[in-house]
């Protein structure tokens, strides 16, 4: 990973809710989570975690 690329990695991990959809990704392991699911789990929207995961 370059240091433009690792920049850019941290950038979007400083994000609260970003930080805690990436957290709940990796409990949930390789099967992963429907961004329905996570919304539920985040207690936000679903467009709201779509949007997060774009930038993620």
């Amino acid at each position: 990973m370059d240091e433009r690329q690792a920049l850019s990695s941290f950038a979007a991990l400083a994000q609260e809710t970003r930080l805690r959809i990436v957290r709940a990704l990796v409990v949930a392991g390789p099967d992963g989570l429907a961004a329905g699911r996570i919304a539920e789990r985040m207690g936000v929207s679903a467009t709201n975690v779509s949007f997060h995961l774009k930038e993620l």
